[in-house]
């Protein structure tokens, strides 16, 4: 593991290709900047850091498919898959067998057309339908509760004693990006609060809502937001209060902000910028699990995986893997986490192909809980058009 420096900020000058230090962002706030040399890294192990890989088909009928998965929610026992075209939230026990869909398609009571935010806390299920100015209720048995009238309009996480918002192009006259709304009304702080208002040029990127939203840290129940065109996480603590402002410094691989902004809206030429210069177009995934952070990012054709301990001062960059744990062609991405691990999906007749390409010809030991076993247990069903989801359970 590398190691990061914690500088103070009288030594701002001196820092690192690894490194971590406080600037004045241009909000006016420090931030925390941690500097991430990508030319460090390295190939590694799955053994290093995971476990196992599982697998898991999600078996849903062609009469009600899942058609653009979208956002997934993984709780101790289930998976609750967003249906981005069919405007559904299909829910499947931990053995990818469908339990409940939920969704009424329309405009009237009990019905939307477009989910803009999928929440699950507890045994509820909140939909968001911006279109309707409205929210959904449902038990996580499909059962619909209630539904109410939105006080923002924007990415939320909902707790008991608080809501958190950000919106990209900011809200109300100060044009705040994020919103604390407190729920207890005969607190002594304010009821609403608003942080980092909207910067200048920020309006023209279009709009963006990524899966993850939101995400709490199981150890310390605070929230990160990972924000969209930038290199920034904002870190709530466990009350829903801004603490930090995280910035990643990628030395010769940033993307100027003031290119960023010139090149809004017109995908070719940021495709092509991103292509020519190698560029990190974005912090892809930033995940906070018990002992470590996890981030994705990457550059055009190349994808990194970084772990960094709590403090950032310990650091891992990943670049390709060797699977030494099954030796199944492994995809470098990253759609969601459970508390103990990191999930990708892809589609099972690829599934089928890779796994064809590894062990065709090739003896192989079908055991209890591995890839053979999964392989042929689910054989023609991943010739089907279904998912796969496949989980690196962490060490």
């Amino acid at each position: 593991m590398r190691n990061l420096k914690m500088i103070s900020g009288f030594f701002l000058v001196i820092i690192a290709f690894f490194g971590c230090a406080e600037k004045e962002s241009e909000t006016g706030l420090m931030e925390e900047v941690v500097s991430i040399d990508l030319s460090e890294a390295r190939e590694a192990k799955l053994s290093e850091f995971f476990q196992s890989l599982n697998y898991t088909l999600l078996d849903y009928t062609d009469e009600a498919p899942i058609v653009n998965p979208f956002k997934v929610v993984v709780t101790e026992d289930r998976y609750f898959v967003e249906s981005r075209e069919t405007a559904k939230v299909f829910v499947f026990d931990k053995a990818g067998q469908v339990k409940h869909i939920i969704g009424k398609f329309g405009d009237g009571p009990e019905e939307f057309r477009l989910i803009d935010e999928l929440i699950v806390t507890g045994d509820t299920v909140r939909i968001i339908a911006e279109h309707l100015n409205k929210y959904l209720l449902y038990t996580t048995d499909g059962e619909f509760l209630k539904e109410g009238k939105l006080t923002y309009k924007g990415r939320s996480v909902q707790e008991k004693d608080f809501n958190l918002y950000y919106f990209q192009h900011g809200e109300g006259s100060e044009q705040w990006t994020y919103i604390r709304e407190g729920k207890n009304i005969s607190a002594p702080t304010k009821l609403v609060e608003g942080y980092l208002p909207l910067r200048d040029g920020f309006e023209k990127f279009l709009g963006f809502n990524g899966y993850d939203g939101f995400v709490k840290d199981p150890q310390t129940g605070e929230f990160f937001y990972n924000e969209p065109n930038d290199y920034l996480v904002q870190n709530f603590n466990s009350e829903g209060y801004l603490k930090r402002t995280i910035r990643f410094d990628f030395g010769k691989y940033n993307w100027p902000t003031e290119m960023r902004i010139e090149l809004a809206g017109k995908g070719r030429e940021r495709n092509e910028y991103v292509k020519e210069n190698q560029v990190v177009s974005g912090v892809h995934d930033f995940y906070p699990f018990r002992n470590f952070y996890f981030m994705s990012t990457g550059t055009y054709n190349y994808s990194y995986w970084v772990f960094m301990d709590k403090n950032f001062e310990s650091m891992d960059i990943i670049q390709e893997w060797e699977n030494d744990l099954d030796g199944m062609k492994l995809r470098q991405l990253s759609w969601t986490k459970s508390n103990d691990e990191i999930i990708y999906r892809l589609d099972s007749r690829t599934f089928f192909n890779d796994y064809l390409a590894a062990f065709n010809g090739k003896s192989v030991e079908i055991k209890p809980g591995n890839v053979h076993e999964f392989f042929e247990k689910n054989r023609q069903k991943l010739q089907e058009e279904k998912i796969v989801l496949v989980s690196y359970k962490l060490k």
